[in-house]
C-alpha cells in the first residue's frame, strides 16, 4: 500500500513538473497565427541517437508543410513520460517496448506507436567477480535499473523466468535509480549488479572490476526493438501532416545514422562526452542498430500478460499496440 501511494505521488509531482516547464506546449494544432506546436519527449543514451539527428538538424521543420514549433524535452522513464501524456503535455514520446505496452493496454493512455526506433545492447553488470549467473545473486544484493515496469525490469523477469523457473524471483532486488545515478552506484559499489543498455554498457565495460553476468541474450536477442516512439491519439487523428512529418523526420535520421555513421559519431559524440572515434566504436557494435521496424513486441507483450505485469488484460494482436502502418510485430 504504501509504493501504491508513492507511486502515485511521484507521478503528480511529475505530471506537475510537466506542465510547469511544458506551459503552452503539447499543443499538436496550429498555435498562433499558423504555427503549428509540437512536444517530444526522450530519455538517456544512444537509444535515442534519431531524435538528436531530428533536433540538429531540423528534420520535423524540413519534412512539414508550414510553420511548426519543436519542443524537445528529457524525462528519465517510460512512467514518467506516460505521466506526461495523460496530462497532456506530449504529442510524441520516445520509451522502451515495455512501458508503451503497460500505456497501451493496461493504463489507457491515449496513444500508439508510431515506428520502431532502435535495438540496443542490453548487459547485466556486476562488481563482483563471484556472480557469474542469476543464481549467484543473493536476497540481499541489489540489482540497479531504471524503474518497476522499465524494459530492463522485464527483461530482468524473461531471464529470471528462464534461469531461476519464476519471473518475479528478483523483484525485490531492484534498486530504482536514473540512469547516470545507476552506472555511479555500481562503479562505487552501493549496488552489486546493473541491468543497463548503451552506452553505459560500453563505458562500464572499460573499468576494472566490472563483468558481464551472462542473463539477457537469450531472453532478448540482438536485433529486437528496445526503445519506440509513441504518437499522441490527438496528433494522429486531427493533425495527420504534422504526424507524417514526425515519421518522415524519424526515417530520414535513420537512414543519416546507417549511411553516414562517421558524420553521426561526430555530431552526437559530445552528447555522451567521448570522441566521434569512441562513439563510432559504438555505433558499429552489431547490437546497436537504428530501423523503424518492430522486432519482438508482440513477444514481450505476451510475457507480460502472461506473467502478471498487466492486470486483467489479454494480448490478441499487435493492432492493439501500433497505428496503422506500422512495420513488424
Amino acid at each position: 500500500m504504501r509504493r501504491k501511494i508513492l507511486v502515485m505521488v511521484v507521478a503528480l509531482i511529475t505530471a506537475f513538473g510537466m506542465c510547469m516547464a511544458m506551459t503552452g506546449c503539447g499543443d499538436s494544432s496550429s498555435g498562433d497565427g499558423d504555427v503549428a506546436k509540437i512536444t517530444i519527449v526522450q530519455q538517456y543514451g544512444m537509444a535515442y541517437a534519431p531524435l538528436k539527428v531530428i533536433e540538429q538538424k531540423g528534420l520535423i521543420e524540413e519534412n512539414y508543410d508550414g510553420d511548426v514549433e519543436v519542443n524537445f524535452q528529457t524525462l528519465n522513464s517510460g512512467a514518467s513520460i506516460n505521466d506526461a501524456f495523460v496530462a497532456g503535455d506530449v504529442d510524441v514520446g520516445l520509451m522502451g517496448v515495455a512501458p508503451a505496452i503497460t500505456g497501451s493496454l493496461n493504463e489507457g493512455v491515449p496513444y500508439k506507436i508510431c515506428t520502431n526506433i532502435s535495438a540496443q545492447p542490453h548487459k547485466l553488470m556486476t562488481n563482483d567477480s563471484s556472480i557469474k549467473t542469476l543464481k549467484d545473486i543473493g536476497e540481499s544484493d541489489q540489482i540497479a535499473l531504471v524503474n518497476i515496469g522499465s524494459i530492463q525490469h522485464i527483461l530482468l523477469a524473461m531471464a529470471a523466468k528462464e534461469q531461476l523457473g519464476d519471473a518475479h524471483a528478483l523483484d525485490n532486488n531492484i534498486a530504482a535509480m536514473a540512469h547516470p545515478d545507476r552506472m555511479t552506484a555500481l562503479l562505487n559499489g552501493s549496488v552489486k549488479c546493473q541491468l543497463t543498455t548503451s552506452p553505459f554498457v560500453f563505458k562500464e565495460a572499460a573499468e576494472p572490476g566490472i563483468s558481464e553476468v551472462e542473463a539477457i541474450e537469450s531472453v532478448w536477442p540482438e536485433g529486437n526493438s528496445f526503445i519506440v516512439a509513441v504518437a499522441s491519439t490527438d496528433l494522429y487523428e486531427n493533425n495527420p501532416d504534422l504526424y507524417n512529418a514526425v515519421l518522415a523526420a524519424f526515417d530520414d535520421a535513420i537512414a543519416f545514422i546507417n549511411e553516414d555513421p562517421e558524420a553521426a559519431a561526430e555530431m552526437l559524440c559530445v552528447d555522451e562526452d567521448v570522441d566521434a572515434e569512441t562513439y563510432l566504436e559504438w555505433l558499429n557494435d552489431p547490437a546497436c542498430s537504428y530501423s523503424t521496424e518492430l522486432k519482438g513486441v508482440s513477444t514481450m507483450a505476451k510475457f507480460m500478460t502472461e506473467e502478471g505485469f498487466l492486470e486483467d488484460v489479454e494480448f490478441n494482436d499487435i493492432s492493439e499496440l501500433v497505428y496503422e502502418g506500422v512495420q513488424g510485430n
